[in-house]
């Protein structure tokens, strides 16, 4: 009983001091997708300061008081989408493009997943204090089995890295297992993580199964040693949900990448408004060159073998969360007939096919990001990072929503419908067709 006294004691001084102190902003009359769970707050008021939600509660009843305040009309707001595995561009000219192609599609956080030295400085430059660009989270320089160095040369690399800022450290391809053995060793000496690709030898050979059982990975891309291994594949599921590692499947590089498109429809594809007329000709020539020089059944054949590789991926995937391993959302936007921003709702229209709930879905992209980085904004909660994206409607019910972002809030910064529009007309104008 005292317990409960104590309680209501609180929350009534809360409310109390949410009712006196002036906030930054308040939203009002808008329906909080929380991702707490798949059941949407409706109608409340939602205080922030100093880029944090301070207050939260029924409009009807609220008399929070702000310097700025936004009527969001019975709009839905959730948090805001993080792309977990993207390639930034090879020139800095072309980063705020880049970045501008997310932000309009509700994008705040970026995971490099093949990381520069200079990466760095990009990072300073662009996240600072005042930033209307995405988060970045980046990764080492990645390793190859082309490396060539020796143990001292290697050690000095991965702990360049972790001093540096670099969040983990990328995986392509390893040499040979000795070396894998060096990288995982070092890997856990300067509590810097492995991530990418599954550790392959060569087609098929991996390295000793024990040792990626007991490897300091923490992630892995594209459903790396789960597809078209079958003797390996319930020890590797287990070791994964062991060591809790999350997985990034990445489908839809794959599903544009399998040939199944015809020209007109390679065209048409989410995000191709945003290419000019010329690399989009340029594309299109490179793909007849190679379909081709293939010849109509060999094409036939690999498109056939792509989409079943698919539809295994749709299996493994449903696996995956049945078994509450945590994935992470990205298309690896980073070919022909790609684009970022874009590609998210792309990504999320397979996902469907493994038969996810959109709350599983939309917890890849908001809620498991935040986990995986330990950060506190993928809950829209008192005490959490107000960093969220406006709907017309819920995206719990309704994944498409998701293509029209009417607002979006981050970093303290508020970008209205109107603003969206203006970027998105900007951005059109700028690919010159």
């Amino acid at each position: 009983m005292q317990k409960i006294v104590l309680l209501v004691t609180l929350l009534v001084i809360q409310h109390a001091f949410s009712q006196k102190q002036e906030f930054d902003i308040v939203f009002k009359n808008v329906n909080i997708v929380s991702m707490e769970n798949d059941k949407p707050l409706l109608n409340q008021n939602i205080a922030i300061k100093n880029g944090k939600i301070i207050a939260i509660e029924n409009a009807k009843k609220s008399k929070l008081k702000a310097i700025k305040t936004i009527d969001l009309k019975g709009k839905y707001i959730m948090p805001s989408l993080a792309d977990a595995h993207i390639h930034l561009p090879e020139k800095e000219e072309d980063l705020k493009r880049f970045f501008e192609l997310n932000i309009l599609h509700g994008v705040t956080k970026l995971r490099s997943m093949r990381g520069d030295w200079k990466h760095l400085a990009w990072k300073e430059k662009y996240n600072s204090k005042d930033s209307q660009f995405p988060k970045l989270y980046l990764s080492a320089p990645p390793i190859s089995r082309s490396l060539e160095a020796t143990p001292e040369e290697l050690e000095s690399f991965v702990k360049k890295s972790k001093e540096s800022g670099f969040k983990f450290l990328k995986i392509l391809s390893i040499k040979n297992q000795d070396v894998f053995v060096q990288l995982d060793n070092l890997s856990k000496k300067y509590d810097i993580p492995l991530a990418g690709h599954f550790p392959y030898l060569s087609a098929g050979v991996s390295i000793d199964e024990e040792l990626f059982l007991k490897s300091n990975f923490n992630s892995l891309e594209h459903l790396g040693g789960l597809i078209g291994d079958p003797k390996f594949f319930e020890s590797r599921l287990q070791a994964i949900k062991k060591n809790n590692i999350f997985i990034c499947p990445t489908l839809t590089w794959y599903s544009i990448g399998s040939g199944q498109y015809s020209y007109d429809e390679l065209q048409k594809l989410a995000g191709m408004e945003y290419v000019s007329i010329a690399t989009m000709q340029t594309w299109l020539e490179k793909t007849k060159q190679y379909r081709d020089k293939m010849g109509e059944q060999a094409l036939k054949e690999e498109v056939a073998k792509e989409l079943n590789d698919l539809e295994e991926k749709y299996k493994v995937i449903n696996r995956l969360q049945k078994e509450g391993i945590k994935m992470l959302l990205s298309p690896d936007a980073s070919s022909k007939y790609m684009m970022v921003g874009s590609n998210i709702i792309s990504e999320i229209e397979l996902l469907k096919k493994a038969n996810l709930s959109n709350f599983e879905i939309l917890e890849m992209a908001t809620t498991n990001f935040a986990q995986f980085f330990n950060e506190n904004y993928g809950v829209l909660k008192t005490g959490n990072d107000a960093d969220f994206i406006v709907l017309d409607e819920n995206p719990i019910d309704n994944l498409q929503t998701l293509k029209n972002v009417k607002g979006l809030y981050f970093n303290s910064f508020y970008l209205s419908s109107e603003n969206l529009m203006e970027l998105k007309a900007s951005l059109l104008s700028s690919s010159n067709k």
